[in-house]
Parts: structure tokens; sequence; C-alpha cells
């Protein structure tokens, strides 16, 4: 099969489907049978989930479900949430280096699917769109003016609602480098919105990770494991997650987590 034949057998996935890969009903049985999330219901809050995390890391799902209810906020997740088309589609074209045109081509057919997923948010009535995964992040920000309906990163979301909580830990903080992000937008990444989480943890001290260095190029990787100093790591990617969990695997001592995990164990204490 010639990778022409693939990507369009990706597309016909999708579309029948939503997500690129063939575990699309699992990603269902984890968010709304095994986490009990709400799905396609009229909502203020359509939450995007992206292809990957309620595999990867579940456990983020079950925060979020926890930290929302905690605070009675109407939100809800689409049992058919399209791909965004970066990690199946635009990705690997750019990495073949494939001609303009093509990449071009393929970043329209992106972008149908993120409209499907605009227009059934704004079918439920949602006043905003929230995205967690971090391919899909940057995405939706290219349609964040002409969408009609308000798209935001998590953080920001988060931090609308949690006034402060108090956690009695020492961790390391990779804020993300974004690499692949620059790929997909021009706008900066905001980091503002994590940091304001992290500062309203009572009791949280941080060592401070340096973003540029990426977890998923080796030699930076292991620049960035070396200069790790605790046992819990805290990120606000949801790639970086899963690349730092499996440099860790074997490694019990260790354990990484992203942003809701934190700011609902702070509500717990």
């Amino acid at each position: 099969m010639t990778v022409e034949e693939k990507t369009e057998k990706m597309v016909e996935h999708i579309r029948e489907y939503g997500v690129y890969h063939a575990r699309g009903k699992e990603r269902n049985k984890n968010l709304f049978e095994g986490i009990g999330c709400p799905a396609d219901k009229k909502a203020e809050y359509v939450l995007l989930s992206g292809c990957m995390p309620p595999l990867d890391t579940p456990s983020i799902f079950s925060a979020l479900k926890n930290f929302l209810d905690h605070y009675g906020v109407s939100y809800t997740f689409l049992s058919k949430e399209y791909c965004c088309g970066w990690l199946p589609l635009v990705q690997p074209a750019i990495m073949a280096k494939k001609d303009e045109d093509s990449i071009k081509e393929l970043k329209g057919v992106a972008e149908e699917f993120l409209k499907e997923n605009i227009n059934h948010a704004k079918k439920l009535r949602a006043k905003a769109i929230v995205t967690i995964c971090a391919p899909c992040e940057p995405n939706y920000q290219n349609l964040k003016e002409s969408a009609g309906i308000e798209i935001m990163h998590y953080p920001e979301f988060l931090a609308r609602y949690f006034e402060g909580g108090k956690l009695n830990l020492k961790a390391d903080y990779y804020p993300g480098c974004y690499r692949f992000r620059r790929r997909i937008t021009h706008i900066p990444f905001n980091y503002g919105p994590a940091e304001t989480l992290l500062s309203r943890v009572e009791g949280l001290e941080l060592n401070r990770l340096d973003e540029k260095l990426c977890c998923y190029v080796p030699p930076q990787a292991e620049e960035l494991v070396n200069n790790i100093k605790y046992s819990t790591v805290v990120t606000t990617c949801t790639g970086c997650r899963s690349s730092l969990e499996k440099k860790f695997s074997g490694k019990d001592q260790y354990q990484v987590k992203l942003l809701p995990e934190i700011v609902w164990e702070s509500l717990r204490k």
C-alpha cells in the first residue's frame, strides 16, 4: 500500500469513526463507561479529549471529572469526536517533506474535521470548546477568530474555577517545549494559565525544568531527565506526559502527572 493509499484509508477511518486509530470503542468505554463522563449533553462547555489521551492516560479524565463536578460545571464530551488530523495526516506529510500543495490539501481535510466538532458543540448550545490534547490545541487556535464560539486550552478553563488548594509536595515542573506546535500555528503558546494554577496550590514546591529541552529528542530528553530532582514530574502537555512515562518505565519511584491531576489532589487534601 502506498503512502497516499494509507492516507486515504486514514481519512476514511476518521470520517467513519472519528478517531484515526482502531480503538475508538475503547476510547468511549474508558470515558463514558469506566469514568462516567457525560456524552453529547447540552452543556456550557464541550471538552475535546483527543484520540489518544483517553487510552494512554485515563487518569487525567478521572481528575477532570472530579474537578468539574466539584465546582458544578456544566460540561460534556463528544461520543464521536473527530481527530484534528495532525498526527495521522499532516505531521507525517511534513516529516516526509511532501510538497506544499500536498500539505495544504491535507490541512484542508483536517480543518473539515475540526469544523465538524465545532458545529456539534454549537448544536449542544455550548458557549465554549475546551481542548485537552496537545496536538489539538494549536489546530483549534488557528480557527479561534472564525469559529463563532469561544475556544480555550484546558489550563485557562481550569483557572476560571480553581481558587486554590493545598498539597504537601515537591515536584519537577516541565512546561513542555511545544516544538511541533510551531509547525501548526504562529500563535505563541500561553504558559500563563498553567503558572496561575500551580501558584494557587499552597505547599507545592516546584523545580522548573528547561522548556527549551524536548522530551522527544534523545539527547535533550536525557538532559531533561538528568535535571529531575524529585519523584513527581508535573507537565501541561499530554504528549510530554506520555513520553516521560515511557522514559520512566520500570522505575516505580517516578510518576508523571498532568495539571488536572495536581489541582484535583490539592482539593482532596
